[in-house]
């Protein structure tokens, strides 16, 4: 084995998930580029690598260290470097420089030992000593826990991570029982868990290990949006994950039924298992949705009131809209479905014309700030999020708390195909009879990214009444999205190059990226007079050279050339730069204030879209500007839940409208290259699409009209509840 020391000089390539690093030094050698898997590493620091050359086809000689240590700087400058490396806040580079010139030789010794002194220094105050106190010790119990969780090849990331779930305790609740990481610690799953489970002596045969492995194929299927799964099919599941056979099944209904939040529900012959929350979720919908379900005989002539509305609007109204406009009126729970161009909006305008006349309390609501945001703009009445309609907190396990009940008379939900079956949940709680509810959305696009599958099973059950519009409007059929969305809904193929919609052909995967990129800078913002941020491009995948992570890198290259940035566990943000929120955060402030107002909430929730407007390096803080007005401030604790933006997945998108899309067409995993996935990318897009690769992705993708089943009891609990009340 070779031991060297170096100064990093550049991370050339790091992957977050398992920490290998691509990395220029500089060594007593000259400039080498160094490969391995690296828990921590940051720039302009100096380390010890021991491990070996090897050679490289394609880039020549690396250095594959299996081993590495910072090495502690020596003499002024190296000092100062070091202490202004985004490690203590409120120290950058000239507050080291007052600090190094204060204590000279003395000045690690200061910091570690009797850090107090730093109030002599000039610019350290009380307030800005405490930050510094709170982060010295943050980061003597980090060092601690970094160097025991290194051992298992985690990356920085997760380290921390585990940090902020545990604090100091975190080495001897994890030893005590590693499968609670998963779940708790976002990105280490059963594999890693379970290599730490084992260094500890957990055999593999264990009944500890396998109910670790019963419940983490049970939150698997949640994450791919099952509210349960059959027992058969989780013990199949779970066998795979433990790769072993379990000898006696019979007994694990009965075991996963006394396992804390656990809960096995008999359906006839067979056994539903579910994490209790989510079945009692499950049950409380369908129970509320019966209980609203009601028939209403107001004392006003509708017709009438529809022939009022159409007169002051200068519309006319189809006969699927009327009827729709009539049962919303005359029932407790009602569902309009509609593709674009259908008239969904024009619907809820006259509904909401027609319940106001009514002296109708209304609210409206939706489930991301785009979609609310859009709600609002096309019927001129304020629309929220359900988080701030109903102002929530998160509760953990117990699920939303402070669920106050609203006071309306008629309550208008739009984008229902993305509320989960915990979402629905929390919003039923805050309605009661005889308060209307409408459910508005397009039945077709991609069900929610959350477990459940709502919208499809209030359908489905058949007991709450629903109109589904599908006349295409004439203002709606000069638009190629909408009659495209159309053709590729009944499995046709849409019109390429006609009016709103195109289609670049392109083989080569990397010529694609030139395409995008020159599409997205120049060639769209210039054609249909817009900005490079209303142009979106929509992927179906994240990894490849046209997923998520590589054009996001790509694209911020070629249209951020901002010099304000800030580099945190291998992200790099820049001022101007698109994000998005990643995960829900119930405890971020968000401020929206002007010299007349001030308003102060707190929540920024997955898939909110922003922009960077501010970096401050050295207190390693970033300011986002979300919906164009709430700003929110994140710091080196929670910047990992952003990720930039130029790109998305098309499952992020949901919800959302952009002005101009651009999509591109390569090879994805299958189960990725499906007919809704291209609709609903489609039809996020209202001034142009342009899709850009290889037309045989586009067949394939309409010719795949498999949905993954998911399973979810909903609707044969809204059949039951009914048979209920039948008897």
């Amino acid at each position: 084995m070779i031991t060297l020391e170096g100064i990093v000089e550049r991370i050339i390539f790091r992957n977050e998930e398992n920490g290998y690093t691509v990395a220029k030094i500089n060594s007593t050698d000259g400039d080498l580029v160094i490969v391995g898997s690296a828990t921590i590493l940051k720039t302009n620091l100096k380390y010890k690598f021991t491990g070996d050359f090897t050679y490289h086809n394609k880039y020549g000689e690396q250095f594959a260290f299996i081993e590495m240590e910072e090495i502690m700087p020596e003499g002024e400058a190296a000092i100062i470097n070091y202490l202004s490396s985004s490690m203590i806040p409120h120290v950058g580079e000239k507050m080291a420089e007052r600090i190094v010139n204060k204590f000279k030789d003395e000045t690690l010794d200061v910091i570690e030992k009797n850090p107090e002194r730093l109030l002599s220094v000039e610019g350290i105050g009380k307030k800005k000593y405490k930050d510094i106190k709170e982060a010295l010790d943050r980061q003597y119990a980090m060092r601690k826990i970094f160097l025991y969780f290194s051992k298992y090849n985690l990356p920085a990331a997760i380290i921390l991570k585990i940090y902020k779930e545990y604090g100091d305790e975190s080495i001897e609740i994890v030893m005590r029982n590693p499968y609670d990481l998963i779940g708790r610690v976002r990105g280490i799953g059963f594999k890693k868990a379970d290599e730490i489970a084992e260094s500890i002596g957990v055999k593999k045969d264990s009944d500890f290990r396998k109910i670790a492995g019963l419940k983490y194929a049970l939150m698997l299927a949640n994450r791919d949006g099952h509210t349960y799964l059959p027992l058969d099919k989780l013990i199949r599941a779970s066998e795979n994950i433990l790769g072993l056979k379990f000898e006696n099944t019979d007994e694990i209904a009965k075991t996963l039924t006394l396992e804390k939040n656990f809960f096995v529900e008999r359906d006839g012959e067979n056994y539903n298992c579910y994490i209790a929350r989510y079945l009692a979720a499950e049950n409380y919908v369908a129970g509320k949705l019966k209980d609203l379900n009601i028939s209403f005989e107001e004392e006003i002539d509708i017709d009438k009131k529809i022939i009022e509305t159409e007169r002051f609007r200068e519309i006319e109204l189809s006969k699927t809209q009327r009827k729709a406009v009539k049962e919303a009126i005359n029932r407790g729970v009602f569902v309009i479905t509609g593709g674009p161009g259908t008239g969904k909006t024009t619907t809820l305008k006259v509904l909401i014309d027609i319940f106001e006349s009514m002296d109708k309390v209304i609210k409206l609501a939706a489930p991301t700030g785009r979609a609310a945001k859009r709600m609002k703009e096309q019927t001129g009445r304020d629309a929220f999020t359900i988080h701030k309609l109903l102002e929530i907190g998160f509760a953990g396990d117990i699920g939303f708390s402070n669920i106050e009940e609203l006071e309306c008379d008629v309550l208008i939900l739009d984008e229902v195909s993305m509320v989960d079956i915990i979402l629905m949940e929390t919003l039923l709680k805050s309605i009661e009879s005889p308060t209307r509810l409408i459910l508005v959305g397009d039945k077709d696009q991609l069900p929610s990214v959350g477990a459940g599958n709502v919208l499809a099973d209030i359908l489905k059950s058949g007991i709450i009444e629903s109109v589904n519009l599908e006349e295409i409007f004439r203002q709606s059929e000069q638009s190629m999205i909408v009659k495209n969305a159309h053709l590729i809904n009944k499995g046709e193929m849409p019109i390429l190059n006609e009016g709103d919609f195109f289609m670049i052909s392109e083989r080569g995967e990397m010529k694609g990226l030139e395409i995008i990129k020159d599409l997205v800078k120049t060639r769209l913002p210039n054609y249909f007079n817009v900005s490079e941020a209303d142009v979106q491009v929509l992927t179906p995948t994240k990894k490849g050279n046209h997923g998520t992570i590589n054009l996001n890198k790509v694209l911020q290259d070629h249209l951020n050339n901002s010099e304000e940035f800030i580099e945190i566990l291998g992200k790099k943000f820049k001022v101007g730069d698109r994000v998005l929120q990643t995960k829900n955060n119930y405890e971020l402030e968000t401020r929206v204030e002007n010299e007349f107002y001030q308003d102060i909430q707190k929540g920024v929730f997955n898939g909110d879209l922003g922009y960077i407007s501010k970096i401050d390096k050295e207190n390693k803080k970033v300011t986002v500007i979300f919906d164009d007005v709430r700003s929110v401030e994140y710091n080196s604790d929670n910047l990992d839940e952003l990720a930039l933006a130029y790109a998305m997945t098309i499952h992020k998108s949901q919800g959302s409208e952009f002005p101009v899309v651009v999509i591109p067409l390569y090879r994805a995993a299958p189960m990725l290259l499906t007919r809704n996935l291209i609709y609903t990318a489609i039809t996020r897009a209202s001034k142009a699409v342009v899709l850009v690769g290889m037309s045989e992705y586009l067949v394939k993708m309409i010719e795949n009209n498999k949905t993954v089943k998911r399973y979810s009891n909903l609707a044969k609990k809204l059949r039951r509840q009914n048979e209920i009340i039948g008897k």
